[in-house]
């Protein structure tokens, strides 16, 4: 029976190996059970200058043979060997020829690359690299250099609003501030830290890519000073706007301080954290009873409870100066009854009023980052055992980015 197909040929043209490289001989060593193919160059042809890409004459091969990871082959891992030719160019001296079959300055094939990009994408990076059998080191140079590849090539010029949350990773000790694009519901920026730093870094990077800090209208965030002076110091025309679920979490933290006050030291000291925290419009009737009973047998959190509920009353106003006469009734009410937690939360509300009313002038709001929150999630779930800063941050993009990735087809035959 004759051989369907020649392995150097399909060997060659998975690569796209063309003259003047070739493969000269492929081996399989025994004892690591991998596959080791080499190539050569002619040594009669002109090849680019890396620096300028003229063609120039041949000088002679580089010292020491060089080593490229490639895909496997028949589940067998697969290494390209080569010497590859040095050229002598006018303008820049001796220098390297690039390979064709991998990027400048990379130990792997573009096929390689292209296939644990894929990897990547679809699973954790640590299985991604347990299948590849690689280095946690590897699979991150990869995937980090086609992903920042693709944010610098991101175009931001029409970006106009943004929301700024932040969100934690290696178990709570470390924070990133996430800044998205509500429009096209993606993230455009990952920083390092939650503080004003964090602002100005972006706003750098946010301008380098395209975007006019003047144009930005709105900015959604929670109510966290230091974004608040980094926004009022990179977006001086931005109108700051504290979304409505930060701001309903501060109403519930009062609450539930109120609730553990006078519960004290009873036995069932947490009774109703949890059930009270539930909207009633999401209430069965059984969770309603049980409420009840809580507001009965504990007044003043009944109290801060009716409070909470006044507070959802006020957002579900469509005229702004209605819903701003109900937001100082609320926040009087808050003042005088006697709850020392809700006086604190009202006081930071009349302190920021006009950033929580902003909402209702546009009804912009970070919901959108809300509903992210769970793609972070995914996020933190890929980059698992990768514990840097770099690492959370390329899989938030990888994730959430919505990126235009150009990393090489793995599938090129």
């Amino acid at each position: 029976m004759e051989p369907v197909f020649n392995f150097v040929e399909m060997f060659e043209r998975s690569i796209g190996l063309k003259e003047p490289w070739k493969v000269t001989r492929a081996e399989f060593n025994e004892k690591d059970k991998s596959v080791h193919v080499y190539i050569e160059a002619k040594k009669t042809s002109k090849y680019p200058c890396p620096e300028c890409h003229k063609m120039c004459r041949r000088y002679d091969n580089e010292d020491e043979e060089r080593i490229w990871r490639h895909a496997d082959v028949v589940l067998y891992p697969c290494y390209i060997h080569c010497r590859r030719p040095r050229v002598e160019c006018e303008e820049h001296g001796i220098k390297v020829t690039d390979a064709p079959w991998s990027r400048k300055g990379s130990r792997n094939t573009l096929l390689f690359e292209g296939y644990a990009m894929m990897l990547a994408q679809m699973s954790t990076f640590e299985e991604a690299r347990k299948a590849l059998k690689i280095s946690r080191t590897a699979i991150m140079h990869i995937v980090s250099y086609w992903v920042d590849k693709a944010v610098r090539e991101t175009d931001l010029s029409e970006v106009k609003r943004l929301s700024i949350d932040e969100t934690s990773f290696r178990k709570g000790q470390s924070y990133v501030t996430v800044i998205g694009d509500p429009e096209r519901r993606c993230i455009i920026g990952v920083e390092n830290g939650r503080n004003a730093d964090a602002v100005v870094r972006f706003s750098y990077e946010f301008e380098s890519k395209g975007g006019e800090s003047c144009r930005i209208s709105h900015i959604s965030m929670d109510m966290s000073k230091p974004y608040k002076a980094g926004c009022a110091e990179c977006f001086p025309y931005a109108k700051t706007v504290y979304d409505k679920f930060h701001v309903k979490k501060l109403m519930l933290e009062g609450m539930d301080e109120v609730r553990k006050e006078e519960q004290g030291r009873k036995s069932r000291k947490w009774m109703g954290r949890k059930l009270l925290m539930i909207p009633q419009s999401r209430m069965t009737k059984d969770q309603e009873q049980a409420k009840d009973n809580i507001c009965r047998s504990y007044p003043k959190t009944g109290r801060a409870y009716r409070m909470v509920q006044m507070f959802d009353e006020v957002y579900r106003n469509i005229n702004t100066q209605k819903a701003e006469e109900e937001f100082d009734k609320l926040t009087s009410w808050m003042m005088h009854g006697r709850l020392e937690p809700m006086k604190k939360v009202a006081r930071s509300f009349r302190k920021n009023k006009e950033e929580i009313l902003e909402y209702f002038e546009n009804r912009y709001t970070n919901a959108f980052a809300e509903g992210m929150n769970s793609m972070i999630q995914t996020a933190k779930r890929k980059a698992r055992g990768f514990r840097l800063y770099e690492s959370f941050r390329t899989a938030i993009f990888l994730c959430v980015g919505k990126l235009q990735l150009s990393y090489p087809n793995p599938f090129p035959l």
